[in-house]
């Protein structure tokens, strides 16, 4: 059988090394797949993709999420394309959806592609700036998940991957990941973006901070059990059978939350850090700030009050019950130990 032709978009990201250098690891994998990466540069590619070879085909693809007849063409030639760039590129995902379902697509291919499309709880947020919230959203839940309003941050982008007029024509999948913690292992960066986030501006003040009361909540999991999420949902769902039979929630029922543990504050996010710099000497007062909307842009860049203020409670019912994922990592708070070090050994050194 021919192998898998697979496209990637931001397979040098965060989560996209992290999870591409795992798949590289399995041993179907070889004989299984052949990968065309998206990089934006000759450059980029040659530092953050694994080498070309044939077993597996790994060829790069110069380009960028604007180069939207690119990526409509090479979505045309794949069975399968994961989506980890950027979850607000409107031109890019209509892009890639036009071009899955291009009537010229080859006939050795897949009878009906698959998309996997990376999207955030982001798109769950409410503008607490620092209150708590009960309010969960599990994702079995499809008429709570309607109830997002189009105006959610990622949204516009995901109600058209969850369009009825792609029933029967492409298989679409939603990851919907929460705040992501933990260092990635795979070719490009390995460094998240809440956690490092409120670590420097912390940093920055020599001052641990949080956003208003820091009560609001978040959901949390490893980017290595992400990334494990993403090779369970890309293997089910190449099992899945074309006829329209399949058992395996997609379309319309396409999020897919991967959520492990109780939910945070970022309150205790603050406290971790305020502790990290009484052992490092930053700071031996163990207090933590809390900042107001009108000395946000003192402390923090502009929304992030926003984004690291508001609730976002998310569960992998899905991802469980479904797929059988099992998060394995769970030390969270070591890692924001780990994180301010980092960063202050990156300081020191500049």
């Amino acid at each position: 059988m021919a192998p898998i032709r697979v496209f990637i978009t931001g397979a040098t990201g965060y989560i996209g090394s992290t999870t591409f250098a795992l798949l590289l690891k399995q041993e179907s994998t070889a004989s299984k797949y052949s990968f065309r990466v998206l990089a934006r540069s000759q450059e980029k590619a040659e530092k953050n993709i694994p080498p070309t070879r044939t077993n597996p085909v790994i060829e790069p693809v110069i380009g960028s999420l604007d180069d939207t007849d690119i990526l409509r063409r090479e979505a045309a030639n794949a069975d399968v394309v994961i989506h980890f760039a950027d979850a607000d590129h409107y031109p890019a995902i209509k892009a890639i959806l036009d071009g899955l379902q291009d009537e010229s697509r080859s006939k050795e291919g897949r009878q009906r592609p698959i998309l996997i499309h990376t999207s955030g709880t982001g798109v769950l947020l409410d503008n607490a700036y620092g209150k708590p919230s009960d309010v969960i959203y599990h994702d079995n839940d499809i008429d709570h998940l309607n109830s997002l309003a189009p105006e959610q941050i990622h949204r516009n982008v995901d109600l058209e991957v969850l369009s009825s007029e792609l029933v029967g024509k492409v298989d679409t999948y939603i990851v919907s990941p929460p705040t992501i913690w933990g260092f990635g292992t795979g070719y490009g960066n390995r460094n998240s973006i809440q956690i490092p986030h409120y670590v420097k501006y912390s940093l920055k003040h020599g001052q641990a901070l949080q956003i208003g009361q820091g009560l609001n909540k978040w959901s949390k999991v490893h980017v290595e059990d992400l990334a494990r999420f993403y090779i369970l949902l890309l293997e089910r769902s190449l099992q899945e059978p074309q006829d329209g039979t399949g058992k395996l929630p997609k379309n319309s029922d396409a999020y897919y939350f991967v959520q492990e543990g109780d939910d945070f504050t970022y309150g205790s996010v603050g406290e971790q850090i305020a502790q990290a710099f009484k052992e490092l000497g930053i700071n031996q007062s163990g207090t933590v700030l809390a900042t107001t909307p009108e000395d946000e842009e003192k402390y923090w860049t502009k929304g992030s009050g926003f984004l690291l203020g508001g609730n976002s409670r998310s569960r992998a019912i899905k991802a469980v019950k479904v797929l059988g994922w099992e998060p394995q990592l769970k030390d969270f708070n070591g890692y924001i130990h780990q994180e301010v070090k980092r960063q202050h050994d990156l300081l020191k050194e500049h």
